[in-house]
């Protein structure tokens, strides 16, 4: 698992490296080849963001199945709020 982390870490930190280096606010607007498609750079973006809540919130629910505790990502998760003796929002 650890090194599972490290390299995502590590292209996470490389993808937003080179997006910053690379592309700026006005080429967003800017059309790149992508699966034989031509997608805008900021439609690129928000979908990898999209794709990154999807898998997120897939990590979450199997996370629960095995019954591994889930950590806050946005305030306490469902299990943080029952060991802090409250409620679980709804």
């Amino acid at each position: 698992m650890e090194e599972i982390a490290a390299v995502y870490s590590r292209y996470s930190e490389e993808i937003l490296d080179l997006v910053k280096t690379k592309w700026t606010d006005k080429d967003l607007g800017d059309y790149i080849h992508m699966y034989g498609e031509s997608w805008q750079k900021g439609k690129i973006l928000s979908l990898l963001l999209h794709h990154e809540i999807h898998h997120r919130a897939q990590m979450t629910v199997l996370m629960r199945l095995l019954g591994i505790p889930v950590p806050g990502l946005y305030g306490p998760s469902k299990e943080e709020w029952s060991s802090m003796g409250m409620p679980s929002m709804e």
